[in-house]
């Protein structure tokens, strides 16, 4: 009887042995599943780079997975009816420290000229055209006092330049009755700009900026630093008036035409923040409301990208180049885009970018 049973227990664990491999699932089951459709799309959702590699792996169960249409935008999506675009040429995107622009406001924005033009004053002698000017102090308070900068016979050489030696332009400029040597006359540049100029704020102290100027020991050259190039380091003169049959606030052209000057100042030069509006802020996200070709470089005869800007598309933008009257903007894609163009047609903005101060009169 003991023999027996321990047959049959001997022939149920030799049973149990066999059986056990069938009832394991193999190997090649055990690991994790190739990824399905959901999956996909879940890869899809993360940066670009690897958007495109897990595209290129899923690419043989491409017949039950949508496609990727790479648009110009800060994020990338989902289009299962759209075709595959390969992303726009790799450029590597400029490393520059993060630089805050503001305009000088006009008159018609400031409360002290009840929102028209200082030509309006009860209490104005002078004509009826007259340089927008804004002071600049050596030091935060109204109480400082303006001062003057000697201009050397390099500036004065630098400033000719600016204005393609045009006599008539530099005999307007350097007069003692027109603004910027009204005091002691020429070479002593008077502290201040005008309106609608570009200035950089390097520090705020109670309620006052300090800006950046030229560096006074060595004057640049006219080819390389003009209002161009760098229109928060040379100015161009405006002049204001005041129509008094349409009321409204007129900016004209010196008689001459543009005039430009060097931004220089021979000691630290100090504005009220509230004569300013700072360019917004970046990054931020803006929106095309006007096609236009992706440009490799800020300027209008650069070299176009083989896609466009187009109405409706969004990205994000990352850095300015203002450039005389206009402004360019950085995307993340490694192109340039106009944000604003100022001609003689009036003004134009190519996106939801916006700002109330307007340049000088291109």
């Amino acid at each position: 009887m003991k023999i027996v049973v321990r047959i049959k227990q001997a022939s149920l664990l030799l049973i149990a042995l066999i059986l056990a491999p069938a009832c394991s699932p193999p190997a090649s089951l055990s690991a994790p599943p190739i990824a399905d459709a959901n999956a996909i799309q879940l890869y899809i959702q993360q940066t670009a780079a690897a958007a495109a590699t897990q595209t290129q792996n899923a690419q043989p169960f491409a017949s039950v997975t949508p496609t990727i249409t790479f648009t110009p935008r800060s994020t990338f999506t989902l289009e299962a009816t759209a075709t595959f675009m390969p992303p726009l040429e790799a450029q590597s995107l400029p490393s520059q420290p993060y630089v805050q622009y503001y305009r000088i406001k006009h008159d018609n924005q400031l409360a002290m000229y009840n929102y028209t033009s200082r030509t309006q004053g009860a209490d104005w002698r002078y004509p009826k055209q007259t340089p927008e000017i804004a002071q600049l102090m050596p030091d935060p308070s109204t109480k400082a006092g303006t001062f003057r900068t000697e201009l050397n016979s390099a500036w004065e050489k630098y400033m000719d330049e600016l204005n393609n030696n045009n006599f008539k332009k530099l005999h307007y400029l350097k007069r003692d009755d027109i603004a910027l040597f009204n005091w002691r006359g020429f070479p002593f540049l008077d502290s201040l700009t005008m309106g609608g100029n570009i200035i950089v704020v390097e520090t705020i102290q109670n309620g006052w900026g300090r800006v950046k100027t030229l560096d006074f020991d060595q004057p640049p050259s006219a080819d390389k630093v003009n209002y161009m190039t760098d229109p928060d380091l040379v100015h161009k003169f405006v002049l204001v008036t005041w129509n008094p049959t349409t009321k409204r606030t007129l900016w004209v052209e010196t008689p001459h035409g543009p005039i430009y000057w060097p931004f220089v100042t021979g000691k630290p030069a100090w504005i009220q923040m509230e004569l300013l509006e700072p360019f917004p802020t970046l990054p931020r996200s803006i929106t095309a409301t006007v096609t236009q070709p992706f440009r490799v470089e800020p300027k209008a005869d650069s070299a176009l990208s083989k896609f466009d800007f187009t109405q409706g598309n969004s990205a994000m933008l990352l850095q300015y180049y203002p450039s005389g009257s206009d402004v360019w903007g950085l995307l993340d894609n490694g192109r340039w885009i106009a944000l604003f163009r100022y001609t003689k047609d009036g003004p134009t903005y190519f996106t939801t970018w916006f700002m109330e101060t307007l340049p000088p009169i291109p």
